[in-house]
C-alpha cells in the first residue's frame, strides 16, 4: 500500500514517513495537487476539512525548502492560531533528519520569544496574517527568500478581514512564487484573490456533498428549546462517548452549557474566542488526550481542529451556513473511521435543517432521543381553492338543485 504516495512521485525516504505515520494511501486531493506542487504549477483547491488537504501542501513543502539557507523560503498563513499549530505539527512530524526548521508565528504567543525563534532562521513559517505583519514591521524577519507560498481556508482569513493584511504580505515577497490556495468555497472574492496570486493553477474541487464522508452518520433530532440541555445529557448518557465535540452558535451559549453539564456531574470543559492562547492549549491538550470527555465549543473550533478519537459532533444549535456544518460534522468519521453528527433542531427552525439538507443534497435520519428513526412528514404546498362559475342558463347551486328548480320556472312564467 505504501507505493500509493510513491506512485504520485513522492520520494522514497517520504513514503516511509509517512508509512510510519499511517499514512499510506493519498485521498483524492493529495493525488491531484501533490503532483502538480512537485512539478511547480500553482493549485487552487476548494475543499472541506477532513479531506487531507493538509497533507497535499506539506508533503511538497519539503522539496521546496533548502535547509542550507538560514532563511524563510516558505510561508503558510492560516486563520487561526488553532489551525496554524496543527499545521506546523504535521510539518514536524515528517522533517526527521532534514533540518528544516519550522516556526508558528501567531496571536496569543510570546511576542519576545517568537522574535528570539525567528533570529534562529526558520526556513518554515506558519502564522496568521495580523502577527506576521507585526515582525515584519519590527524587522524581525522577511519574506525576500519565500517561493513556497500557502493560503490555508482562505475565505475564512477574508470573512474576518484579513483581505489587507494579506496583500501587504503579498508586496512583500518576490515575484513569481509558487501558491496554493485552498479554500471551503470559491465564491467572488476568493476568485478575485486567486487571478491575481496564481498563473495557470490547476484547480481542484472537492464539492460539499463528497465533503460529507460516508464514514459519518448523520441524524437530526427535534428538540424544545427550553429542554436542550436534558436533550443532551440524555444522550451522553446514551452513547457513553470516547470524545464528544458540542457545537453552540456563540461564545456565552457555549459556556453557559458548559457550566450546566459541568452541574451534572460530566467530564466537560469549554473552548471559545475570548480565552487567552495558554487556556485554548490547556483545554486542547487535555482533550487530545482524553481527560476531557466533552468539549463545548463556538465556532472557533470547527476550522482547524484535529483531534483523533472523536466518535460523535453534536450541533447543539444548528448552523444557519451549510459549509460550517460541513466543517463541524467533519471532526469526526476522519481517516476512514466512523462517527456520529448530531444536529438539534426546533419547530422554528425545520426551515434550516430543510436548507442544509437541500445545498448539500443530503437527508440526515431522523430520530428520537431514544434512538429510534421517526418518520419524516413534509405536508405537501396547499393548493388555492378555485372559485367555481356557473355556466350560462344554470344556477350557481348546480344541476339537481332546488335552484334548478326555480330557474324553470321562471323561464315558463317568462313564455306565458
Amino acid at each position: 500500500m505504501a507505493a500509493g504516495f510513491a506512485q504520485l512521485k513522492v520520494k522514497e525516504a517520504m513514503v516511509e514517513k509517512l508509512h510510519r505515520t499511517g499514512k499510506d494511501t493519498p485521498t483524492p486531493v493529495q493525488e491531484r495537487a501533490i503532483p502538480a506542487l512537485l512539478a511547480g504549477r500553482d493549485v487552487i483547491a476548494r475543499a472541506q476539512t477532513g479531506v487531507g488537504k493538509t497533507l497535499s501542501f506539506v508533503i511538497p513543502l519539503f522539496d521546496k525548502v533548502d535547509p542550507q539557507k538560514e532563511y524563510a523560503q516558505a510561508l503558510i498563513l492560516s486563520p487561526t492560531r488553532e489551525l496554524a499549530q496543527q499545521t506546523a505539527g504535521e510539518i514536524r512530524k515528517l522533517d526527521g533528519e532534514t533540518g528544516i526548521h519550522t516556526l508558528t508565528v501567531s496571536g496569543g504567543r510570546d511576542f519576545e520569544e517568537e522574535k528570539r525563534k525567528i533570529g534562529h532562521k526558520a526556513q518554515v513559517l506558519v502564522g496568521t496574517p495580523g502577527r506576521l505583519l507585526d515582525h515584519l514591521r519590527k524587522g524581525n524577519t522577511s519574506l525576500g527568500g519565500v517561493k513556497y507560498l500557502v493560503l490555508d481556508e482562505v475565505d475564512e482569513m477574508l470573512r474576518q478581514g484579513f483581505g489587507d493584511d494579506i496583500e501587504t504580505l503579498l508586496s512583500l515577497m518576490p515575484q513569481p512564487h509558487q501558491t496554493m490556495l485552498c479554500s471551503a468555497t470559491l465564491d467572488e472574492e476568493v476568485r478575485k484573490l486567486a487571478r491575481t496570486l496564481t498563473t495557470n493553477p490547476m484547480v481542484i474541487d472537492i464539492a460539499p456533498k463528497q465533503a460529507t464522508a460516508s464514514t459519518i452518520e448523520q441524524i437530526c433530532i427535534k428538540v424544545n428549546e427550553d429542554h436542550k440541555p436534558e436533550a443532551l445529557a440524555s444522550l451522553i448518557h446514551r452513547y457513553n462517548p470516547y470524545l464528544m465535540l458540542v457545537f453552540c452558535c456563540s461564545k456565552e451559549r457555549a459556556i453557559e452549557l458548559c457550566d450546566w453539564l459541568q452541574g451534572e456531574g460530566f467530564n466537560v470543559d469549554v473552548l471559545h474566542g475570548d480565552m487567552s492562547q495558554n487556556k485554548r492549549r490547556q483545554v486542547m491538550e487535555n482533550f487530545r488526550r482524553a481527560r476531557l470527555q466533552i468539549l463545548v465549543a463556538s465556532d472557533i473550533a470547527a476550522r482547524g481542529l484535529d483531534v483523533e478519537g472523536i466518535t460523535q459532533v453534536v450541533n447543539y444549535d444548528i448552523p444557519h451556513d451549510p459549509d460550517w456544518y460541513v466543517h463541524r460534522i467533519g471532526r469526526t468519521g476522519r481517516a476512514g473511521n466512523e462517527g456520529m453528527a448530531i444536529t438539534f433542531y426546533t419547530a422554528d427552525e425545520t426551515r434550516w435543517l430543510q436548507n442544509l439538507e437541500k445545498k448539500l443534497n443530503i437527508t440526515l435520519e431522523r430520530q428520537n432521543l431514544a434512538g429510534e428513526k421517526v418518520r419524516r412528514t413534509v405536508k405537501p404546498p396547499s393548493r388555492p381553492k378555485k372559485k367555481r362559475v356557473p355556466k350560462r342558463g344554470k344556477s350557481a347551486v348546480g344541476p339537481n338543485k332546488r335552484g334548478t328548480k326555480y330557474a324553470e320556472a321562471s323561464r315558463k312564467q317568462k313564455r306565458k
